[in-house]
C-alpha cells in the first residue's frame, strides 16, 4: 500500500506539473482562438499518463499477490505489546474493577458496584476497595540492672540485694505481628479499618478485676489484705486480638477555600478541606511521635516520657469523634470522646464516666510539588527520610480529660494506669501506693476515686535530613477520695518507722502534679538511608513522694488502729528520672524495610510502669538496654 500511495503521488504531481506548464502556454499566446486546441491536447497528454499508472499498479498488485506470503514472528508480536503496555500501564485492564500493590496502601482490589467490567466513568474514585498489609517487628532486647536502690522509699540494699534488685532481661520477641484490613465500602468516602495483633510478649491480665500489687497493703477498696494481697499479673503468652476496627465518613467541604471552585482562574489549584466522623477502636491524639505511629518511629521505642504519659499504652482506645484537615493540609484537628482510661480493657471491666481527649497542630514552611499539585509538608514521622528541600515545622497540642468512678464498683482497671515518680522496683501503681491501712476491713482507707488531667505541647522541624523534636507532658492527679465509710482520709505506707519500718500515714489530700520532656534529634549521614540519632527522656513529679522531708507528726484517724504520721511536706518534693538515648536506623525501603538499633542509659528509677513489657526496661530499676529490631511492612 505505501507503493501505491507513492506511485499516485508522483502522478498527482507530474499532472499538476503538466497543468502548471500549460497556463506557461496560455499566457505566452495572445490569440484566444489557440486556446481550445491547448486545452485539448493537454486533455490528451493527461489522460495517455492515468491510463500508464492504471496499468502499473495493476502489474505492481498481481506480482505481489503471485509472491509467496510472509510469516509472522510471534516474537516480534510479543515485543510490540510488551512496549505498548509499558509505555501505557494498565491498558487493557477494565477500570471497573482493578488490583495491585502501592507502597502507601498496601495490596488492594477495587470494583465498582456490580462490574460488568466496562469504564468507570463516575467523576469519584470506585467506590468498593479492599487494602490488605502485613507487618513484623522482630527485636532482640537486652537489659542490665545497676540498681540498688528503691527510689520509692529510697532505701538501698545492703546486705539482700535481690530484695530491691530485679533480674536482667534478654529475649529476642515477635514484639509486633500485625495483619491489616481496610479500605471503602460504597461510596469511595465511607472508610474502614480493621487490624489483628499478635506477639510473644504476652498480653496482660486482671484477677478477678485486681492488679499485680507492687507495695504493701490491698489493692482493692472491697477486699482485705489476705484476699488481695497477691494481686493479679495474669498473661497469656503469644496472644492475638482486635487492635484496631473502627468506621469513618469523610464530608469534602469547598466554599471556605480560596480558589477551590469550578471557576478556579488561570495556574491555581483545586483543593477541599477534609471533615471526617469516625467511632470505633482507634488511636487518639495525644503526643505527636506517637501518634505518627510505632511504624514510623525514629528509635526502636517510643520515650519514657511519652510512655509514662501516654493516654492507651499505644494499645488505641474506643472513641467517637471527628477530624479535620483545612489549609492545605496544614492543620490538623481531632476530638474524640472515649470510655476514660483504657489499656486492652474488657467493658465490664471499666466505669460509667467517658472522658474527652483532642489535639491539633500546623505546619509551616515545605515545599510546593508541582507533580502532586500539593504541599510536601511535615510528613508521617520524626525522622527527615524524605530529605525537605525547604525548612519545614510542625507544631500543636493535645490534652486528655478522664475522669474516674470508684473502684470499689468497678475495680482497679482505669486507675491501675497511673504509675508514680518516683517509683519502685518494677514499677509504683498510685492505687498500690494509696492502698490504706493493712488492718482496716474493705479498704475503708484506701483511695476509692480520682481523676486525671494530662496536657501535652510539641514542635519538630525538618531540613535537609536533619530533624529535632521537643515534646513536653503534665498530668494532673486530683480529687482523691475514699469509700464512704473512710470518711474521705486516704491512708498509705510510709517508710518512716523505727528502723524504716512501714508505717500508717495521712494523705495530705491535694492535686499531684508530674510532668516531663523528649528532646531528639536526628541526622541522615546517606540522604533517606543511614541515619544517627540521639534522644533525652526527663521525668519529673511528686506523685511518689510518701516521706516529704522524713519528718512527721502524728494524729488519730476514725478506724485506723494506733497513731497516723501526718509527714512533712509528703507529696510536696519533685523527683527525677533520666533517659538517655543514641541510635543508628537504616532504611533499605522508607519504614517499609528497616532496622534499628539503640542503647539507653536510665538514672532515677524509670516510672513508666505500664510500657516494661514493650519498651523492654524493667521500670524503677536504673541500668542500661540494647535493643535491635527490623521491621518488614507491606
Amino acid at each position: 500500500m505505501r507503493r501505491h500511495r507513492g506511485i499516485a503521488a508522483s502522478t498527482c504531481g507530474l499532472a499538476a506539473l503538466l497543468l502548471l506548464t500549460a497556463s506557461f502556454r496560455i499566457r505566452a499566446q495572445d490569440r484566444p482562438s489557440d486556446l481550445r486546441s491547448v486545452i485539448e491536447q493537454q486533455g490528451k497528454e493527461i489522460e495517455a499518463l492515468q491510463k500508464q499508472l492504471e496499468a502499473k499498479i495493476a502489474a505492481r498488485a498481481t506480482a505481489e499477490v503471485q509472491e509467496p506470503s510472509q510469516q509472522v514472528d510471534a516474537n516480534a508480536v510479543k515485543k510490540i505489546v510488551a512496549d505498548y503496555l509499558h509505555e501505557n500501564p494498565g491498558a487493557g485492564m477494565p477500570p471497573s474493577v482493578q488490583s495491585g500493590y502501592s507502597p502507601s496502601t498496601g495490596f488492594f482490589v477495587r470494583s465498582a458496584p456490580n462490574p460488568n467490567y466496562v469504564k468507570w466513568d463516575d467523576e469519584c474514585k470506585i467506590p468498593f476497595e479492599l487494602r490488605v498489609r502485613g507487618r513484623l517487628q522482630l527485636a532482640y532486647y537486652y537489659y542490665k540492672t545497676t540498681d540498688r536502690t528503691n527510689h520509692l522509699s529510697n532505701v538501698r540494699a545492703t546486705q539482700n540485694a535481690n530484695a530491691i534488685r530485679l533480674a536482667d532481661f534478654s529475649q529476642i520477641e515477635a514484639k509486633r505481628v500485625q495483619v491489616i484490613f481496610e479500605g471503602t465500602a460504597f461510596d469511595p468516602d465511607l472508610r474502614y479499618h480493621l487490624r489483628l495483633h499478635g506477639d510473644t510478649r504476652g498480653l496482660p491480665g486482671l484477677q478477678n478485676n485486681k492488679v499485680l500489687q507492687t507495695t504493701a497493703g490491698t489493692t482493692d477498696p472491697n477486699g482485705a489484705a489476705a484476699a488481695t494481697g497477691t494481686g493479679g499479673g495474669v498473661t497469656v503468652d503469644h496472644s492475638v486480638r482486635l487492635f484496631e476496627a473502627w468506621l469513618a465518613y469523610d464530608f469534602h467541604g469547598c466554599a471556605s477555600q480560596k480558589g477551590c471552585g469550578a471557576d478556579c482562574p488561570e495556574g491555581s489549584f483545586k483543593y477541599s478541606p477534609t471533615y471526617t466522623l469516625i467511632v470505633g477502636k482507634l488511636k487518639p491524639f495525644f503526643g505527636l511521635e506517637e501518634f505518627l505511629g510505632n511504624q514510623n518511629e525514629q528509635f526502636v521505642e517510643f520515650s519514657m516520657a511519652d510512655l509514662f504519659f501516654d493516654a492507651d499504652d499505644d494499645n488505641r482506645l474506643m472513641a467517637a469523634g471527628g477530624q479535620v484537615k483545612a489549609a492545605e493540609d496544614r492543620f490538623f484537628l481531632q476530638a474524640l470522646i472515649t470510655n476514660g482510661s483504657e489499656s486492652l480493657f474488657a467493658n465490664s471491666q471499666m466505669d460509667k464516666y467517658p472522658g474527652f481527649i483532642t489535639g491539633f497542630w500546623y505546619d509551616l514552611g515545605g515545599s510546593w510539588s508541582a507533580q502532586r499539585k500539593a504541599w510536601d509538608l511535615f510528613g508521617d514521622c520524626i525522622s527527615d527520610i524524605d530529605y525537605s528541600c525547604k525548612p519545614v515545622l510542625r507544631a500543636g497540642g493535645t490534652l486528655n480529660l478522664v475522669p474516674m468512678d470508684r473502684r470499689s464498683l468497678y475495680g482497679d482497671a482505669e486507675q491501675s494506669r497511673y504509675g508514680t515518680m518516683p517509683a519502685g522496683p518494677g514499677g509504683t501503681r498510685l492505687i498500690n501506693l494509696l492502698s490504706g491501712d493493712a488492718a482496716t476491713p474493705l479498704g475503708a482507707h484506701a483511695v476509692d476515686m480520682f481523676d486525671a488531667y494530662s496536657y501535652n505541647a510539641f514542635i519538630a522541624a525538618k531540613y535537609r535530613g536533619f530533624s529535632v523534636l521537643n515534646e513536653w507532658w503534665l498530668r494532673d492527679l486530683d480529687n482523691f477520695r475514699t469509700t464512704p465509710n473512710g470518711l474521705g482520709n486516704v491512708i498509705y505506707q510510709d517508710t518512716l518507722g523505727p528502723k524504716g519500718a512501714a508505717a500508717n500515714a495521712l494523705f495530705p489530700h491535694h492535686g499531684l502534679i508530674d510532668y516531663g520532656t523528649v528532646l531528639q534529634a536526628g541526622y541522615f549521614l546517606v540522604p533517606r538511608r543511614l541515619e544517627i540519632a540521639a534522644r533525652w527522656s526527663w521525668v519529673r513529679g511528686q506523685s511518689g513522694d510518701m516521706n516529704g522531708n522524713g519528718t512527721f507528726t502524728t494524729t488519730t484517724i476514725p478506724g485506723v488502729a494506733g497513731p497516723v504520721h501526718v509527714v512533712n511536706g509528703a507529696f510536696r518534693n519533685f523527683h527525677e528520672a533520666n533517659e538517655y538515648t543514641v541510635g543508628v536506623n537504616y532504611y533499605f525501603k522508607r519504614h517499609l524495610l528497616k532496622w534499628q538499633t539503640d542503647f539507653s542509659i536510665y538514672d532515677g528509677g524509670n516510672p513508666a510502669v505500664q510500657a516494661g513489657s514493650i519498651a523492654g526496661f524493667i521500670p524503677g530499676e536504673d541500668g542500661f538496654l540494647v535493643r535491635s529490631q527490623i521491621q518488614l511492612f507491606f
